[in-house]
């Protein structure tokens, strides 16, 4: 016997769920007891209809004993309970773990072809679940898939491959689940040859409300219902004209039409009538009986009525001007969602809604999930993200990633980071950061480095000179810290490293795994954040929490269950669990009873909300770009539907597919239209004119429509600027109230006065003396001003001084005149950059450093010889030979430790020789020969000590360096200082002037000293920078070697100051090829080394001196009295010449020259005897300035 079949039919909001539920309810008033009544729903509506179902019978004062509210999978359930043949069904999770352990298989026997690189890919496990559900509930056997294969036609190889394969792995997923487990497509078709031997479908009357299209799985689910059932109903949502006779009309294009709003309802119904025809050959016509709706119950103003009718239609201007429709245009989607929550709460507080009562819709989700929660959480709104939550970001899922990394990949720094930063691990946050520094620091790297039985005592050792460098006592505390963290850390890691590379197949490895996640007390862990997390109001995240570790029990019991007896190596099952864990999805429940429900417009179950939010109304969302997505492209699909239309039909039953991309996008629009159509009374669409990026966006097509639709239309636009916002949405909670406060006080501050309306929310916040702090912090920025200026001098000496005296070297205290800020910084708080595990620039200049002290030491004391005395062959060996023995030296053997280092060593072996040349070849011209190398001074153990520099108050300044190289002359009274410079180098009288360059200066004054103590009493003969350099020579064409070594050499030239004495000069360099000055023929200087400043008379150094004394106690002084100033020097003006270029602390001082109250300190070069002068009246000796300036020198 046939089921009677009728259809209910009608637009959005004529009653179609309320039709179904009013005819259940009065048959069960008329008769509580009988045959069953059944109500078939899409899962995501059958909660909040069932709970209207029981609202009507509380109503009549009767149960519903007889009524039943399925989805088809409830529905299944139910059946096979009844009538048995159940079997345990798998998951998601389930089946993407059994079809990655089918693609492995296939891996290894490198059997696929089509598939080959995509099955290595993450995700693709999901591409080929997704492709088995679709041909299981379209009813497609591999059988016909295979012949659809050989159908395909030429040209068509790759889709011929793709499909064939696919069949494999669909019948060995089969072959898989047989006997033991079933899907829910599988559960479909089981429902349908068990409904006609179920009891509860004898007689009974059912009611299928909420569909637009049944798939041939759920058709052949239906015709087993039409054949069991007494009385079948079924509701459509698409247009009909009631005719005179009584008749409905349906031939209407919006069902005809293809691209009709209601097509795809109308194809559905034809469908179902052409069944009922075959399963009742003989009875009533083609077309089954219509019950028409055609008024609009659920809108509840005229403007919601007159938008279902006319916005997806033809449009049609509305005379009247609409209420509770409301248009926003935001500048960004965070004030989108902040102009939507305040008129949330106004509905809420104004118009008594509740919470429950209001929904939000959005197409593209992931365009606000990341600041919907933080808005709605400002403006103190409960929510519900309605749909499942993915796993993969959960701290659980990391740590199970992570660690099984860390083994699989030989406990590299990254992944064993991931891990530790989980949470899980007894150390907290600031102990993974020291931690992770010391790691970075010296290159640990792998599993002999992190499960070492010795301790990790590696320390920075500041000297290359071959002498163990012993740790002091508070570097030795910090590496017993730094020790103990790393033995915490690997504990339950070094355990779980040896169990999961015993384990002997995949229980084994899961059971690792489990052992590891119970050494770190994860289930405690878990619970004190889901406490923590409902402390603090963040209700689905304490969900998540107390969700996860169910859900990846479950994961673990599927891997067992699946894979458990085999065998599998690492990387096999590292993979299976990372798609494994990608699947986990966590179904979270609503937070309470009062909440706001965001929901997509895919599915949701919002229909008859009081008031409807949709968000994001902008082009490309609005409808919905249709890319092509799944194993097949819309042309494969094209391709296959030819050839099923070329097969025999099976039973009347003939092979089809879905159309794709191609489909849903005909579907897009009946989607927009139910999902503008679910609000009861009140609806707001919105879009932003900008993402988070700033990218501009438009808004979509139906805005145009809807402003059609409607000319009187309420249009709210939302600028980015504070003051252009409608100020009363600001204030709806207090934290953006007290945000917006600030930002328009900045608008305002210009005007220097205060908006009365801003004046009474500054007076109400600071009366509250819980947003004291807010308010604080908002305002904070509001008058933006150089804050930092000095700290109190009793605080700068306790941070500065050892006892009596201000100890540093000459950089720290140029530091000072380049920034004090940034002295402060460094020398102060002592704030450095994170070190890491790489050569540096500053490593290059150390080791060049070193090789040039060794060489000149080892051929003076073990070759007795002077520089240029030295051959070729001997300097390239010892250079050979110092570079592998100081490289070594360097950073623990950083040199060592790469092949690009290794090859840079090389480079840097090049490098020293062409400096060693280049200076042995100077020599030879020279009458100055080195005396001392890398002479410190300052420090206890140094021969040289200056006299303390008095500061007043009893302090004093000590400095304390090293020299790198002093020269004397061989016969005459003079020195000559020597510094090396792996970069660029020049020294100008105004940076001396200003304190930026004072070092060479003060090696002089050091060189005096040292001399003096040997006896031997010596005047300055210049300063000079000897280039590390291995220079590179552009030239179009080709040298000769003798070319070739001038260009070097005069690449190599050494600049800085000599004494302006023709003699002397002649002494220092008796050809003029390697430093600045030249001479003319005549035997006089050049005009370009007058002009360059290349030479200065003894009066000069003499001047520069003393300067150097007044300035070093100048900055001692300023440091002492407290000077932090942000005040970065700036060289002439030029904006990209200052002290913040190179500046490590910029993003701490927060320095700009557009707020009040920071400023550059100009300096730059002017007139050189002025700078002079100056000078001189500093120091008290306007005779020296004299002198240089009376006139002309001789020497000049």
């Amino acid at each position: 016997m046939t089921a009677k079949l009728d259809f209910i039919i009608g637009r959005s909001g004529t009653g179609k769920t309320h039709a179904c539920l009013t005819a259940m309810q009065q048959e069960m008033t008329k008769r509580p007891l009988g045959k069953a009544l059944i109500l078939l729903l899409p899962e995501h509506m059958t909660y909040k209809t069932e709970r209207e179902l029981a609202t009507m019978m509380d109503a009549t004062g009767q149960g519903f004993f007889r009524a039943y509210v399925f989805g088809f999978r409830r529905f299944a359930r139910q059946i096979l309970m009844e009538t048995g043949g159940d079997l345990p069904r798998i998951s998601d999770v389930g089946r993407r773990l059994l079809l990655q352990k089918l693609l492995l298989k296939h891996q290894k026997d490198t059997d696929l072809t089509v598939f080959a690189r995509a099955a290595r890919q993450r995700g693709f496990t999901e591409t080929l679940s997704d492709a088995i559900k679709e041909i299981k509930s379209y009813r497609l056997t591999t059988d016909k898939l295979r012949q659809a294969a050989e159908m395909v036609g030429a040209g068509q190889e790759r889709l011929s491959g793709k499909v064939r394969e696919l069949s494999t792995l669909a019948d060995e997923f089969a072959e898989a689940m047989a006997g033991r487990k079933s899907d829910a497509e599988d559960l479909m078709h089981i429902l349908a040859e068990k409904i006609p031997q179920a009891q509860l479908m004898q007689g009974a009357e059912v009611w299928i409300d909420g569909f637009v299209f049944f798939n041939p799985q759920e058709m052949h689910v239906l015709a087993a219902i039409l054949a069991t059932a007494a009385k079948v109903h079924i509701t459509l949502p698409m247009m009909g004209e009631q005719l005179p006779n009584g008749q409905v009309n349906f031939q209407l294009t919006e069902n005809t039409l293809e691209t009709g709003l209601f097509n795809r309802p109308y194809r559905t119904m034809e469908n179902i009538c052409r069944l009922m025809k075959e399963l009742e050959p003989h009875g009533q016509g083609f077309w089954q009986p219509v019950t028409l709706l055609t008024h609009n119950h659920r809108a509840q103003n005229p403007a919601l009525g007159w938008l279902e009718e006319k916005l997806f239609g033809q449009v049609e201007a509305a005379k009247f001007a609409p209420e509770n429709l409301q248009l926003v245009e935001a500048a960004n989607r965070r004030i989108e969602l902040e102009t939507a929550a305040a008129d949330i709460l106004r509905l809420v507080r104004e118009r008594n809604y509740r919470y429950r009562e209001i929904g939000v819709l959005i197409r593209n989700a992931e365009d606000y999930d990341g600041i919907l929660p933080l808005v709605f959480q400002d403006y103190g709104i409960p929510f519900f993200q309605d749909g499942k939550r993915q796993s993969i970001h959960h701290p659980l899922a990391e740590l199970l990633r992570s660690a099984l990394e860390v083994v699989q990949k030989g406990w590299n720094y990254e992944n064993i980071f991931r891990c530790l930063r989980t949470g899980f691990f007894p150390l907290v946050r600031d102990d993974v950061d020291k931690l992770e520094n010391y790691v970075l620091e010296f290159g640990l790297r792998g599993r002999k480095r992190w499960l070492q039985a010795e301790d990790w005592n590696w320390h920075r050792r500041y000297s290359l000179d071959g002498e163990t460098e012993e740790a002091d006592e508070e570097t030795k505390q910090r590496l017993l810290l730094i020790d103990g963290l790393r033995r915490q850390a690997v504990e339950a890691l070094q355990v779980f490293d040896q169990s999961i590379r015993q384990a002997a197949n995949v229980t084994e490895q899961v059971t690792a795994l489990y052992d590891f996640l119970i050494a770190l007390e994860v289930p405690a862990h878990l619970a004190k954040w889901q406490e923590v997390a409902e402390g603090e109001g963040r209700m689905a995240d304490a969900a998540e929490h107390r969700q996860i570790w169910d859900d990846i029990m479950e994961f673990f019991d599927q891997l067992v269950e699946i894979s458990g007896a085999e065998k599998m190596s690492l990387s096999d099952f590292a993979a299976v669990l990372g798609d494994g864990l990608d699947a986990v999805t966590l179904s979270l429940i609503p937070p309470g009873l009062d909440y706001v429900t965001v929901s997509s417009l895919d599915q949701n179950s919002l229909a008859g909300t009081r008031a409807i939010y949709i968000l994001g109304a902008n082009a490309g969302a609005m409808p919905r770009r249709i890319g092509e997505q799944g194993m097949f492209t819309d042309a494969d699909r094209l391709h296959l539907a030819d050839a099923f239309a070329k097969m025999p039909a099976d039973n009347g039953e003939r092979p089809v597919i879905s159309r794709g991309g191609q489909e849903r996008s005909f579907g897009e629009r009946f989607l927009l239209y139910r999902g503008f159509n679910e609000a009861r009374e009140y609806l707001w669409i919105s879009y932003a004119l900008a993402d988070a990026e700033g990218n501009g966006l438009q808004p979509a097509g139906l805005v145009a429509r809807l402003q059609k639709c409607f000319p009187k239309l309420p249009f709210l636009s939302i600028p980015l600027e504070t003051l252009g916002r409608h100020d009363m949405l600001q204030l709806a909670a207090p934290t953006p109230a007290v945000s917006g406060l600030a930002s328009a006080l900045r608008g305002q501050r210009d005007e220097r006065k205060m908006d009365e309306f801003w004046r009474d929310v500054y007076n109400w916040a600071l009366a509250q003396p819980q947003m004291q702090r807010p308010l604080q912090l908002a305002l904070s920025g509001l008058s933006p001003k150089a804050k930092v200026e000095n700290i109190p001098k009793e605080l700068a000496q306790a941070i500065y001084l050892r006892g009596k005296f201000l100890r540093g070297s000459v950089t720290q205290f140029e530091s000072f005149r380049r920034c004090p800020f940034a002295h402060f910084a460094s020398y102060g708080l002592k704030l450095t950059e994170r070190r890491t595990y790489e050569f540096r620039h500053m490593d290059l200049g150390q080791l060049l450093h070193e090789v040039i002290r060794e060489y000149g030491e080892m051929v003076s004391r073990d070759y007795n010889r002077r520089w240029q005395d030295v051959p070729e062959e001997m300097r390239g060996q010892i250079c050979h030979d110092l570079v592998e023995e100081i490289a070594p030296r360097l950073q623990s053997e950083i040199l060592l430790s790469r092949p690009d280092y290794r090859h840079y060593k090389r480079r840097m072996e090049a490098t020293a020789l062409q400096a060693v040349n280049h200076l042995s070849a100077w020599a030879a011209m020279s009458e100055f020969q080195p005396a001392y190398f890398e002479e410190g001074f300052g420090h206890a153990a140094d021969r040289v000590q200056l006299t303390p520099l008095p500061l007043g108050n009893g302090f004093s300044l000590s400095l304390k360096g090293q020299i790198d190289r002093l020269d004397v002359h061989q016969e005459n009274p003079y020195f000559l200082v020597l510094d090396y410079k792996t970069g660029q180098a020049a020294i100008n009288l105004f940076e001396v002037y200003y304190g930026l360059k004072l070092q060479l200066l003060v090696y002089v004054l050091v060189g005096q000293e040292l001399l003096k103590q040997q006896d031997k009493e010596r005047l300055p003969a210049g300063i000079l920078y000897a280039l590390l350099h291995n220079p590179t020579i552009a030239t179009d064409k080709r040298l000769t070697a003798e070319e070739m070594a001038n260009a070097i050499r005069k690449k190599l030239t050494m600049p800085g100051w000599v004494l302006a004495d023709m003699e002397v000069i002649r002494s220092i360099d008796a050809n003029l090829e390697h430093i600045k000055p030249q001479t003319k023929k005549d035997g006089e200087l050049t005009s370009e080394t007058v002009k360059g400043h290349y030479i200065r008379t003894q009066q000069e150094f003499e001047l520069m001196l003393g300067y150097v004394d007044y300035m070093l106690k100048d900055t001692g002084r300023a440091i002492l009295a407290g000077d932090i100033r942000i005040n970065p020097c700036r060289y002439d003006r030029n904006a990209e010449r200052t002290a913040c270029n190179y500046c490590n602390y910029r993003v701490i001082c927060g320095f700009d020259p557009e707020i009040e109250g920071f400023s550059y300190h100009e300096v730059g070069n002017f007139d050189e005897e002025e700078m002079e002068r100056r000078m001189a009246e500093k120091i008290g000796r306007e005779d020296l300035a004299d002198a240089i300036h009376q006139g002309p020198t001789e020497s000049h």
